[in-house]
């Protein structure tokens, strides 16, 4: 008898070792793994340990199915081949049907990401989306383009527990061409133009995650809607481009008198590693002009005494 229950002890404690083992463990900063997705699930190997992704080609879509309101943090990364530094890969979601506008990445060869049953195959480092999903349940699919021989892994994370709201505070670029100033419902903002051949550069100690709106500048040769690329580099790399479709503001105006129209503000995120990192952001898009304003989370501005502070970053002006 008490054989038969030191078995069962036994059985138990190495099933429970087992499905740790399988796991993903616990994840920091308040995000848990996303279950409830359709497609081919893999374990990658990241930094010696296993994270499931979930692998997305021409022969294999992704479904994710989502009750809002919340959000998805979304970590690519794109297969390379053996002696592969570095890639461009993109990709197409589809919310509740509709087709939203391709998303594209650079990224380097990750010397800490393996592919256990491709050894001779390298995966690039983790490019971060994010996805803000309204009340309701829905659907997010995604799928590479045509014939794209791309192979993308995917790995979708949603908040652990209901968070406050962050709290984000403007803040200067290094440098800009040009300071714009623009009304919203009677409040006055500053932003930053630049064209394609004139960035902004903004510097930024991380880990953070920085808030970017972006505005493209209507003129009179613009009618409907108008799809522009915005652009971020890092040391000459292109590490993401982003797609936007414009439309005329109804709210937002120049403080002075100006001979262009006011797209509507466009969010997207710089989901920035750890240490000093200098951007540049422009648009790759000619005989186009685009106004940026960026903000960063006001609990990641530290201290002054603090070496990884990013409270020397000039605040900027609302």
């Amino acid at each position: 008898m008490l054989k038969n229950q030191y078995r069962l002890v036994k059985l138990t404690v190495l099933t429970w070792c087992f499905l740790l083992v399988m796991t993903d463990g616990a994840l920091a900063d308040g995000w848990k793994l996303l279950q409830s997705v359709d497609g081919k699930r893999v374990m990658l190997k990241i930094k010696g340990k296993r994270r499931s992704y979930w692998k997305l080609d021409r022969d294999n879509p992704i479904a994710v199915r989502i009750k809002g309101e919340t959000e998805i943090k979304v970590y690519t990364r794109m297969e390379l081949k053996e002696k592969q530094k570095e890639g461009i890969y993109s990709f197409i979601t589809y919310i509740d049907g509709k087709q939203q506008p391709l998303i594209a990445r650079a990224t380097q060869y990750s010397t800490s990401a393996k592919i256990p049953w491709r050894k001779d195959h390298r995966l690039g480092q983790s490019r971060v989306i994010y996805y803000n999903v309204p009340d309701g349940e829905h659907e997010y699919r995604f799928t590479v383009q045509g014939d794209s021989e791309n192979v993308i892994y995917f790995r979708f994370l949603v908040p652990d527990q209901k968070t406050e709201d962050v709290s984000y505070v403007a803040y200067l670029p290094c440098s800009f061409p040009e300071e714009v100033r623009i009304t919203v419902k009677e409040r006055e903002y500053i932003y930053y133009r630049t064209n394609i051949s004139k960035y902004i550069e903004i510097e930024v100690i991380g880990p953070t995650k920085v808030k970017c709106v972006s505005r493209l500048e209507f003129n009179h040769t613009m009618r409907g809607n108008k799809p522009y690329r915005v652009q971020v580099a890092e040391n000459d790399k292109v590490v993401l481009t982003d797609f936007f479709n414009a439309v005329i503001s109804g709210t937002a105006n120049y403080s002075t008198k100006s001979d262009k129209v006011l797209g509507k503000g466009d969010i997207f995120f710089i989901d920035v590693p750890e240490g000093r990192h200098r951007y540049r952001i422009s648009t790759p898009d000619p005989d186009i002009s685009v106004i940026f304003r960026f903000y960063l989370p006001e609990k990641d501005l530290g201290s002054e005494d603090s070496s990884t502070s990013t409270a020397h970053v000039m605040l900027g002006r609302f």
